[in-house]
């Protein structure tokens, strides 16, 4: 719904709207927001006094080369929510925020089971030591750049089989197509994941068009090209099955 159409209808953004979230990119394809888009967003929520938040679960903590992925379209959330990668593998998530905002809530207000659990926190404590003892978003950035670049020239070798490669660092998605319709080819991508599974190679199956790819930030070069060959041995193999 545009905001034309928010405005026919009568609502008021600066009485009815208290807050906009984005998922900083949409998970099943590490699919980003046009620049533009988000910095619009953010204009509209300054002029009428409404909060701007991300969810920063699978982008946040280094992931996409930036230490929030929020940062790549050069806006300043109100808001923002951790997890996944906060923990390092542990069960461990947060609310980020203006102290304005976070210190509404009453003492306890904001609590749960396993709030401030030391176990997790030690844990969340350990990848930050990590994070910048390794300075692994400025590392996480570079080898971003090597996975790309092997996803690229696995499109090259297969332009009628991957229609798209999206992400930021060390998160990406190859989408596969239909080479005599062009349309999106779910079965096919189901294959080349579990291929790739067969010959040791873990990569996230999201039951349609899009295999996703997220190594852990520490992985070296040399692993992170083997990863991108057994991909590419993956579509070669089921291409010729295919053929035969």
């Amino acid at each position: 719904m545009g905001l034309e159409t928010l405005e026919a209808a009568g609502v008021d953004l600066a009485q009815d709207v208290c807050g906009f979230m984005l998922e900083t990119f949409q998970g099943w394809g590490a699919v980003f927001y046009p620049k533009a888009f988000v910095q619009a967003i953010e204009k509209l929520c300054r002029q009428h006094g409404i909060l701007l938040a991300f969810d920063e679960m699978q982008a946040g903590f280094g992931r996409t080369g930036k230490h929030f992925g929020f940062q790549h379209y050069e806006v300043t959330p109100d808001l923002i929510a951790c997890g996944k990668g906060m923990g390092g593998g542990v069960s461990l998530s947060g609310v980020i925020g203006r102290a304005e905002i976070m210190d509404l809530p009453e003492i306890g207000n904001m609590s749960s089971t396993h709030s401030a659990n030391p176990l997790v926190c030690a844990a969340g404590l350990a990848v930050i030591e990590e994070l910048e003892g390794r300075n692994l978003v400025v590392e996480t950035a570079r080898k971003g750049e090597l996975l790309f670049k092997g996803l690229s020239e696995l499109k090259q070798r297969f332009p009628d089989r991957i229609g798209e490669l999206l992400g930021r660092g060390l998160i990406a998605a190859v989408l596969f197509r239909n080479p005599a319709t062009g349309e999106a080819d779910g079965p096919f991508t189901s294959r080349v994941a579990e291929r790739c599974m067969q010959k040791g190679l873990l990569v996230v199956h999201t039951g349609r068009e899009s295999i996703k790819i997220g190594p852990p930030l520490t992985i070296s070069d040399a692993a992170l090209l083997e990863g991108v060959a057994v991909i590419g041995e993956a579509i070669g193999e089921i291409v010729a099955e295919g053929r035969a």
